[in-house]
């Protein structure tokens, strides 16, 4: 009797838990696309140096010669949310989830193509290429630039969505064109 009446008692305690919370993904709204091609109104050698010269661009040239050229940046921001958006999970913005269970690290490569179009005019890409880790898992999200990339995580939550979504926020290819059209 005394067995039957403490299974009852742990079934019933089992019962009266609450149930574990369902992890919910919300994948990042749409965001506008940047226009990261753009022309200055200056020639390709005197916008080469001045680019040079801007310290907080920090670029280091990749090739060079007479009408185009090629910049190239890395960076290895710790904030990564104030430079990616990969949604939310159940309250709380996804990449500070994925670092908090798996630790998180983000390598950023920019690089900005010049081309003389005209004596007086040179076009500049800029495209960023951005690769968000998961330390412990190895799930790799590598996207660029108006060019998100949705993949199919390894493990994903019980009952969550498996399809998680990272897209840049700009905000780099938006302060890097201030710095640069600032120089017309």
């Amino acid at each position: 009797m005394q067995k039957v009446l403490i299974f009852i008692s742990t079934v019933f305690l089992f019962s009266c838990q609450e149930r574990p919370k369902e992890n919910i993904y919300s994948p990042p709204l749409e965001e506008d696309k940047i226009e990261n091609q753009f022309y200055i109104n200056t020639s390709l050698d005197n916008l080469w140096i001045k680019i040079l010269q801007i310290d907080s661009l920090d670029f280091e040239i990749e090739s060079k010669n007479s009408t185009t050229g090629q910049l190239k940046k890395k960076l290895y921001p710790k904030n990564i949310s104030d430079y990616i958006n990969c949604g939310m999970m159940n309250d709380e913005i996804y990449v500070h989830y994925i670092d908090r269970i798996f630790e998180s690290s983000l390598e950023i490569e920019t690089s900005l193509d010049i081309k003389e179009e005209k004596e007086e005019l040179t076009s500049i890409q800029l495209i960023s290429t951005y690769i968000f880790r998961s330390k412990e898992t190895g799930t790799t999200w590598v996207f660029e630039t108006n060019e998100p990339k949705l993949i199919l995580v390894g493990n994903p939550a019980f009952g969550a969505e498996p399809y998680r979504k990272c897209a840049s926020k700009h905000f780099l290819e938006s302060s890097i064109i201030k710095e640069i059209t600032k120089l017309e």
